[in-house]
């Protein structure tokens, strides 16, 4: 081959890679990594765009709902503490009766009162809800679920609803689009309680627990578990050391609760005891202070016993919990 001949294909073959280089990067930078880029771009973009709530049919334990929009007016018979712990304030309030949860009027002030002892729907129908969450399906009964209906969707939770809290809440997360929101009031309170947990064992080590209520004039009440209102935090959630005398009378009770005398208190063998009074048992709460019975209770004597507030500890729900943890502590830990 001659020199000139040479040259010239030597140049061909040059032009020839340099234009294959251009193509390839052109390539890349139209379906390649710029193309992946945009793509997941876009992606990102439809997933940012992703409401958190969707619509669909929800089954209960009276029938089945379908929410088709985000509900924005909300009531909640007994259920305003899941509603505030997502962040939502309600459209009215429970009552029964004289009672209501005060411990919530912090975060959702005075609202209109539904009394869940005599329901006014008329009342209910003027706070103009889009749905409607029911505690307890006795709320429902007695022709009460298709009045309740023709105003909203009415989403009745079952008799496990206070035992199952947790689960409650994500139900609720999914009803009304907050389901993030629920996780993270879960995973806060499994924080919490683990800290909690930590600082009791370091405090009061194998020490017993345990919580009665006066009821009434009439009715003193142990509570024990591992269900119910306060066993439930007491003994499952933080672990507290159980009396054996709860375990031979309230343990596993429906409720975990178990009316009981005065005149078996002296067994009742807690280190530390806490005790809520409804209004109604004053009288018979300062009867038995006053009696040599209740001062020759260990917990007494050792001046370990702690009054809590009725309210968020005879109810259920992520911020009365947390209210538990919180009373626990602060009695408990020195």
């Amino acid at each position: 081959m001659k020199w000139g001949q040479r040259v010239e294909k030597q140049w061909l073959l040059g032009m020839i890679a340099v234009f294959v280089v251009v193509l390839t990067a052109c390539g890349n930078g139209s379906g390649g990594s710029q193309g992946k880029e945009h793509k997941a771009d876009g992606l990102a973009s439809v997933a940012a765009a992703q409401p958190a709530f969707t619509a669909g049919k929800f089954k209960h334990v009276m029938g089945e709902i379908e929410i088709k929009e985000q509900p924005k007016r909300i009531i909640g018979l007994y259920m305003e503490d899941f509603l505030v712990a997502l962040g939502i304030k309600p459209v009215a309030q429970t009552v029964i009766g004289s009672f209501s949860l005060q411990y919530l009027k912090p975060h959702i002030g005075d609202l209109p009162k539904v009394d869940t002892s005599a329901i006014n729907f008329e009342a209910v129908l003027q706070t103009q809800p889009d749905l409607l969450l029911l505690a307890f399906k006795n709320y429902a009964e007695e022709g009460r679920y298709d009045q309740f209906s023709k105003i909203a969707p009415a989403y009745v939770f079952g008799e496990d609803a206070p035992n199952n809290w947790r689960e409650t809440l994500r139900t609720v997360g999914d009803l009304v689009g907050k389901k993030k929101e629920a996780d993270k009031v879960l995973k806060d309170y499994e924080a919490k309680v683990a800290a909690a947990k930590s600082k009791l064992a370091a405090s009061i080590g194998r020490e017993k627990v345990a919580l009665l209520r006066v009821r009434n004039n009439k009715e003193i009440r142990l509570y024990g578990g591992p269900q119910g209102y306060s066993g439930s935090v007491l003994y499952k959630d933080l672990g507290l050391e159980v009396p054996d005398f709860v375990k031979k009378t309230s343990w596993g009770a429906t409720g975990g609760v178990s009316p009981i005398s005065m005149e078996v208190l002296p067994e009742l063998d807690a280190d530390h005891l806490f005790i809520t009074i409804d209004e109604a048992g004053r009288g018979k709460a300062k009867e038995l202070m006053e009696s040599s019975i209740w001062k020759s209770l260990p917990a007494v004597k050792k001046g370990q016993v702690h009054e809590v507030d009725l309210d968020h500890w005879m109810t259920f729900g992520p911020v009365a919990y947390n209210m538990k943890v919180d009373d626990v502590v602060k009695a408990l830990v020195k």
